[in-house]
């Protein structure tokens, strides 16, 4: 008994439909190669060479232009490469002249492009032309007099650049941009025969380059030829047909004076949102880009670390099978510090990604902007130290400067830039390096300054700095520098903030302001009181010897890592896999937790609100919760306890620190 063969798979195996599609890609090639055919009517084929000039007037003339300024680019190269390079040395004189001779071409050039006669298609091919084959010769030239193979390295590719603008800016008709083409294969092949312009392996690795430059512009050419001779003819089609509309309106005289209204008013708005739909469409690209972008520099800058990390750990394991535990103890401090660095990262790209994504809501109250700015300074005056970098504060004495803000956010951006400020400190200059952080308050506004007397910024970098990792005199990507992440993550946080704004004022080699502005408020009930002063390590590892954790993780490499880190500090933990586990352990645990550390989002669609609540009913009463997830903060629903929530990933200082707070805290209240 024969199966049926579906009519899909029959239709795959069918040799004829893959021979047509093949045909069918063929003639679009050959369609795409060929030349297209001027218009039957020598009038209309004139009427549209001067309709395409005025069209693309002004694009030649900027293409004029930018051509002046790259051969001027690479005249200034020329003199310092070939300056310094022996061999290129006995050379300058005649490269120089060349190039000058190629200046003088392109100054001429544009002087006639920029005349109103560049608008007709005959003196428009004429001077466009004369400049194309003026500097292929030049070009020609530099090759023939330049030793091998810097004729080839140097100045060989010039031909290919010279080519593109050719094929591409200046919308030639494609039959003259190949004739250039053909003409410098041929003027190439002819020097090669006649004088031997190239080495042999350079020689047929160009004119293979050269060849693919002249099929692909051809190509390019042909098409927006071809394009624009399709736009004309449409353009013609619709002139005509408005032509005719607008007479069959005059017919119509009076009687239809109110349909014609509503029509212009309905074209009007038609058109309104035609635009709205392509600036949306603009700005939906260039998001995407712009994410795009980030993404890419944000994989490569996380591989460094990572890729770190797995060599060091490779490195260790090899020393402890060699018995170099000293070496094996130095590789496993290097694995910490990778991995740090690693956090640090993939916090920022968080942080930066969900403040761009408008998933932060910010939290308003009135506080005291001093206590912001003593804390990031005392977070980070060890750091200063240890840069030598002096860091002061200029705050009001007596006076509060109380501000409506986000508290956590304005305090990120002050940390940021004034890490900022030490990292990019000049040790070079006389001068001790200094940061100052100041405190400036107006009759509405709050001020906060971060200054420094570092490297600081060229005007030309004012805007790009505010990019995601975009660094300024670090080229190569010294981690100690910094991420390139600190400055996106301020100018997004003054962005969320209302009323908030930054500038920056700097020159390079002197130093740098930035200022963060805010509103000003009068005292307020809700400003909130200092922090707790910082514990030390020892500190905290001392209040967490004893203790006894419930675990919660789904995640079998992350669950292994935490129970091995709370047995290093000495506390005792029971684990589960999933919420039946814990279940099942809720009801046989014979002490009362000091502490659930769970996962936000478990299995089964469980969530930590579950772990949180079901605690509560086994237990008789609320157990403080510690969330330690790669969930988004502002999409964690309100627990049924008192809790605290970690973003993935987190540094075990940070775990520790979270965990010693929410079990001093429950101490505290049930004390109290």
């Amino acid at each position: 008994m024969k199966m049926a063969v579906p009519r899909r798979a029959a239709s795959v195996r069918n040799p004829g439909i893959l021979s047509a599609a093949a045909r069918e890609a063929g003639a679009s090639l050959v369609r795409n190669l060929s030349i297209p055919a001027p218009f039957s009517d020598p009038a209309l084929e004139r009427q549209f060479l001067e309709d395409h000039s005025q069209r693309f007037c002004a694009f030649r003339r900027a293409s004029a232009l930018l051509a002046l300024v790259i051969w001027t680019c690479f005249l200034w190269w020329d003199f310092s490469f070939v300056r310094r390079n022996t061999t290129l040395n006995v050379r300058l004189t005649d490269i120089l002249a060349l190039r000058f001779a190629g200046v003088a071409l392109l100054i001429v050039m544009v002087a006639l492009v920029l005349r109103p006669s560049f608008r007709t298609h005959a003196t428009a091919h004429r001077v466009i032309l004369t400049g194309i084959y003026g500097l292929l010769a030049l070009i020609l030239t530099m090759v023939a007099i330049t030793p091998a193979p810097y004729n080839y390295t140097q100045y060989f590719i010039g031909l290919y650049l010279s080519l593109f603008f050719q094929f591409s800016f200046f919308y030639l008709r494609s039959r003259v941009a190949l004739s250039v083409g053909i003409v410098t294969m041929a003027s190439v092949v002819l020097a090669q025969i006649t004088i031997h312009l190239l080495n042999t392996e350079d020689f047929f690795a160009g004119l293979f380059y050269m060849f693919n430059v002249v099929v692909v512009g051809h190509g390019v050419c042909a098409h927006a030829e071809r394009v624009s001779r399709e736009r004309y003819s449409s353009e013609r089609a619709l002139a005509s047909l408005n032509d005719e509309l607008r007479r069959a309106n005059v017919s119509l005289g009076r009687k239809n004076r109110e349909l014609e209204v509503s029509k212009k008013d309905q074209e009007n708005k038609t058109n309104a949102l035609l635009a709205l739909r392509e600036q949306q469409m603009i700005a939906a690209q260039t998001a995407s880009r712009d994410k795009s972008n980030f993404l890419a520099a944000a994989t490569h800058d996380l591989r460094q670390p990572m890729h770190a990390l797995n060599l060091f750990l490779q490195a260790a394991a090899e020393a402890i099978r060699n018995g170099e535990f000293a070496q094996a103890e130095r590789l496993m401090s290097e694995c910490g510090r990778s991995s740090v660095i690693l956090a640090r990262l993939l916090n920022a790209v968080l942080d930066l990604s969900r403040l761009e994504s408008g998933r932060v809501v910010p939290r308003y109250h009135v506080f005291d902007v001093r206590q912001i700015v003593e804390e990031a300074a005392a977070q980070l005056r060890p750091f200063a130290m240890s840069r030598g970098v002096e860091l002061r504060l200029r705050l009001p004495k007596e006076d509060i400067v109380c501000v409506r803000s986000d508290a956590h956010w304005l305090g990120r951006a002050v940390a940021n830039l004034v890490s900022n400020a030490i990292k990019y400190a000049d040790k070079n200059k006389a001068s001790k390096p200094t940061v100052i952080v100041g405190v400036v308050r107006s009759a509405t506004r709050a001020r906060i300054d971060v200054l420094d007397n570092g490297i600081g910024i060229p005007a030309d970098y004012f805007d790009a700095i505010f990019q995601p990792f975009f660094q300024v005199d670090n080229p190569e990507q010294d981690r100690d520098k910094g991420l390139g992440l600190g400055l996106s993550i301020v100018n997004a946080v003054m962005s969320m903030l209302d009323q908030h704004r930054i500038e920056l004022k700097s020159t390079a080699g002197r130093g740098s302001r930035f200022s963060l502005e805010m509103p000003l408020c009068g005292p307020s009930p809700d400003t909130p009181s200092g922090r707790s002063p910082a514990r030390s390590d020892a500190a905290d590892a001392a209040r967490l010897a004893g203790r006894y954790v419930l675990l919660v993780e789904d995640d079998g490499l992350v669950r292994s890592s935490t129970e091995a880190l709370l047995s290093q500090w000495g506390v005792l933990y029971d684990s589960a896999a999933n919420f039946e586990e814990y279940e099942e352990i809720l009801a046989t645990i014979e002490r009362f937790p000091d502490l659930i550390i769970t996962d936000f989002r478990l299995r089964d669609s469980k969530t930590a609100r579950e772990v949180a609540m079901l605690s509560a009913v086994k237990l008789g009463r609320p157990c403080p919760c510690l969330v330690v997830t790669g969930e988004p903060t502002a999409t964690i629903v309100p627990l049924a306890c008192d809790h605290d929530v970690l973003s993935k990933p987190v540094s075990p200082a940070e775990l520790r620190r979270e965990m010693v707070t929410l079990i001093e805290r429950e101490c505290m209240a049930a004390t109290a």
